[in-house]
């Protein structure tokens, strides 16, 4: 027999969970206004902010209806922030640059890790399917990677803060439809995490701007 309390009850858990993370998102990002411009807007990195098509179906604005549809969209994100912090390392001259990338290096390959085991057993296989190009993404990593010294730093800093805030709308979008505790709690960690590192590439972009080096 249908509980006519089931769907109700879902909706207020659903409800409880979407104005805690918006709480905790607003405690986060305090004195960051950039992040929430980015986040309301629904934009990425500076141009991947396009609706939702069959043909760019991880760009934002992207609603995962699931944990798996979030692990499929957030995974890919996670490693061409990768790819950008390695490129920052080999190229940039900002001891506090490099130091930054290496942490989001080592954070999102344990994240990515964590992720693929919860898509394992949720569905079998760990194997995250290719998402479309992007060619705005494409173009901004490879002016990073042919840049070097203090230039390297800046299209470091000013990719990464809209990479960033691109992350926190996929968790912030998919946080109410999420079920597995693994999951959520990354999604959890997105936000809180990503928002405050978007301060401090905020801090050092005004200090490598200011003085070419840090």
């Amino acid at each position: 027999m249908f509980n006519q309390t089931e769907q109700p009850l879902a909706a207020t858990v659903a409800a409880k969970r979407q104005m805690s993370l918006r709480t905790k998102m607003v405690a986060a990002m305090a004195g960051v206004s950039i992040v929430t411009s980015l986040i309301v807007a629904g934009c990425g990195g500076g141009g991947t902010g396009v609706a939702q098509t069959p043909t760019n179906k991880y760009f934002v604005p992207f609603t995962a209806a699931s944990d798996v549809g979030y692990i499929d969209a957030i995974v890919p994100h996670h490693e061409h922030a990768i790819e950008m912090s390695n490129a920052e390392i080999a190229n940039g001259s900002s001891a506090a640059a490099k130091a930054l990338a290496q942490r989001f290096i080592t954070k999102q390959e344990a994240e990515i890790t964590l992720l693929k085991a919860a898509r394992k057993a949720i569905t079998g296989s760990d194997v995250i399917p290719a998402p479309p190009t992007d060619a705005h993404d494409m173009a901004d990593l490879a002016r990073l990677k042919a840049a070097s010294g203090a230039a390297a730093d800046k299209e470091f800093l000013d990719n990464m803060i809209n990479h960033h805030a691109e992350g926190i709308s996929i968790a912030h979008r998919a946080y109410p439809r999420l079920s597995r505790a693994d999951v959520i709690a990354n999604a959890d960690d997105v936000f809180n995490t990503q928002a405050k590192e978007i301060g401090e590439m905020i801090a050092l972009r005004g200090t490598t701007t200011q003085t070419g080096r840090s």
